[in-house]
């Protein structure tokens, strides 16, 4: 049985478990917030905390986009508290799991809860404010694939109340929902005023999962106008954003929106791969509207490249997911449903209020025969109880501001950290000694007076050196740009080392160097460890070969010498008596660990090369860059 302290547990657990979620960004934490409400209701043998738990499980679920699981664990909670009569848990409860059906394109079960949420709240309206507001947007939401008039009406009176409320959050998103709403109703300049001003509005409050959406709402808006490279502009900008989110709906959504957008700028291949990967991920999460969208997108690329076959198949699967969600019964129940709320039907619908009274009425029975034994006894429980709670409440509000705390702390030292390694990187990887060599060989060629090869190694060292400080400016660089500055690189070694050795530098055609971001400066350590200790001893010219390539959302890099071998570059290093430790390699792995969180266990691998009678042929190193 819990008592007063546990209860006191559950509200902290449950309050820290609900920030997190808020955020968007650390559903892990909210998780395991909800495990400890969990684990605290298992212990207690109560069954009233693992209801709670079940609805912090399917808040973070709703959040990450994982709606069906998210459902599932909310109707435990509705079940629970239906039974016991309180209607104010059930709207509440209630009101997510009409946003995940939306989500999930089942409007007929949303737009029923919205209004069983709205007839609960509406007759304590001035208690509820933000909670009518906040269903009235959702509602909009919904309506707008019935009539998108009564759709904008919706969300003008919930535009009100977040006005009355100075609510920017509510504010920003019923702006963005009226500004689709004139864009689905082909009225542009509308649409862009309305989308605009909620943009403004969640730039201004640093909201990134609110700048990814209404990003991708003004994509879609310019899309729908023609103007498809101002709309990819936008989409681009929204995915970057969400790629860093939890949310997988949200990620599928934007490389839905992307591969679409190229290709109606005829750019083929890269529609086909965006549009692969958010099926994929669609199918995972099992999400009917995102599929049907994929499968629409699909059947129009393959019928661009005229393979009719497949377009086809996408066409059958695309028509038989659109039957499902908008057959003529479904649509006809919408109808319905919207003409009961509009004639004040709902309330009839709702029978929990009627149990709720009765219970009440009981309750007060029972008081009034108890009030005059118990009053003495009622006083002092309250004045113990009082006590005991701002005790509480005081402890409470430490261990909140603690973890908090501990968790700011956590991330500080994780940035630190990341920092400092970042930093020895730079002066690992380009050290003085490099830069003494390069100004010693430019020295050499002015002395013996062959200025146009000084010039030459002069134009590619400045080159390098300002790639060098560009890319340093930021943790993550574009593909093309990291490539563009290891290029730059390997030709001033081959300059300095006359032409000792030759490069290749091969990457996937499915990879878009532009919008494929990794951390900056994290090959050019591989590269110089295998010219310095694999290549240049070699007797005949070498040959250095880099290939990368996507998979499973990360970049396999594999960088080849043919030199001598790790253990006879060791032996010669022994002989001169001089041995360089590498520590551009050593720093590089600690920044993949540390970028990653510890999620990528082996992300580099050397590998000796030898041939059929074991003797070296060269050295393989395989890096695993995690772009997603």
């Amino acid at each position: 049985m819990s008592t007063t302290s546990d209860s006191i547990k559950y509200r902290g657990y449950a309050d820290l478990s609900w920030y997190y979620a808020d955020t968007r960004t650390k559903l892990d934490s909210s998780r395991l917030y909800a495990d400890s409400i969990k684990l605290l209701a298992l212990d207690l043998n109560d069954e009233k905390g693992l209801v709670l738990s079940h609805f912090y499980y399917g808040l973070a679920d709703r959040f990450e986009g994982k709606f069906h699981e998210g459902i599932q664990h909310m109707q435990k909670s509705v079940d629970y508290h239906k039974k016991r009569g309180d209607s104010t848990k059930v709207g509440i409860i209630l009101f997510q799991i009409a946003t995940m059906h939306e989500n999930l394109g089942n409007y007929v079960e949303s737009l029923a809860a919205y209004q069983r949420v709205l007839a609960i709240h509406m007759e304590r309206r001035n208690e509820f404010k933000p909670t009518i507001a906040n269903v009235l947007l959702a509602m909009g939401h919904v309506q707008r694939n019935i009539d998108k008039h009564k759709a904008i009406k919706t969300y003008e009176e919930a535009l009100k109340i977040w006005d009355e409320l100075g609510d920017k959050e509510g504010q920003s998103m019923t702006l963005e929902g009226i500004g689709n709403a004139y864009e689905e109703m082909k009225k542009y300049a509308e649409a862009e005023r309305y989308l605009l001003k909620a943009l403004e509005i969640v730039k201004g409050e640093k909201r990134n999962y609110g700048i990814a959406t209404v990003l991708e709402n003004l994509g879609t808006l310019y899309g729908r106008m023609g103007n498809y490279k101002k709309a990819l502009e936008h989409h681009l900008e929204s995915l970057n954003i969400r790629e860093s989110l939890p949310s997988r709906r949200n990620l599928a959504l934007s490389l839905n929106k992307v591969g679409s957008t190229y290709l109606n700028l005829e750019k083929k291949e890269l529609a086909k791969s965006y549009l692969h990967k958010s099926l994929v991920i669609s199918k995972e999460i099992k999400n009917g509207a995102l599929l049907r969208e994929n499968y629409k997108a699909l059947t129009n690329f393959y019928e661009s490249i005229n393979n009719k076959n497949e377009a086809f198949e996408y066409q059958k699967l695309y028509i038989a997911i659109k039957d499902s969600m908008f057959t003529e019964e479904k649509n006809k129940q919408l109808v319905e449903l919207q003409t009961k709320y509009e004639t004040a039907q709902k309330d009839q619908e709702i029978t929990l209020l009627t149990k709720e009274n009765e219970i009440q009425q009981a309750n007060a029975a029972k008081e009034s025969t108890l009030r005059n034994a118990l009053i003495g006894g009622l006083l002092l429980l309250a004045i113990i109880a009082g006590l005991i709670f701002y005790s509480m409440r005081a402890r409470l509000k430490n261990q909140k501001l603690l973890a908090v705390k501990n968790e700011e702390i956590k991330m500080a030292n994780l940035k630190e950290r990341l920092g400092t390694l970042e930093m020895k990187a730079l002066r690992a990887q380009m050290n003085p000694h490099f830069l003494f060599n390069c100004m010693n060989s430019i020295n050499r060629m002015i002395i013996s007076e062959d200025n146009d090869m000084a010039s030459k190694y002069l134009t590619k060292f400045s080159k390098l050196v300002r790639l060098m400080l560009e890319n340093s400016e930021n943790p993550k660089v574009s593909l093309k740009d990291e490539l563009a500055m290891l290029k730059s690189y390997i030709e001033l070694e081959v300059i300095r080392f006359k032409n000792k050795m030759e490069y290749k530098i091969n990457v996937s055609k499915t990879i878009d160097q532009e919008s494929t971001y990794i951390p900056s400066m994290v090959l050019q350590p591989f590269v110089e460890n295998a010219i310095w200790h694999g290549l240049l001893h070699k007797d005949t010219k070498g040959l250095l070969t880099i290939n990368i390539k996507e998979e499973d959302d990360n970049l396999h890099c594999s960088i080849t010498d043919n030199g001598v071998g790790r253990e006879q570059s060791l032996k010669l290093q022994k002989q001169s008596g001089h041995k360089k430790s590498s520590m551009g390699i050593k720093i590089t792995t600690d920044r993949l660990k540390l970028l990653t969180k510890q999620k990528i266990t082996e992300a580099i691998k050397i590998l000796d090369l030898k041939d059929s009678q074991n003797n070296p042929i060269g050295t393989q190193v395989n890096i695993l860059i995690p772009i997603s």
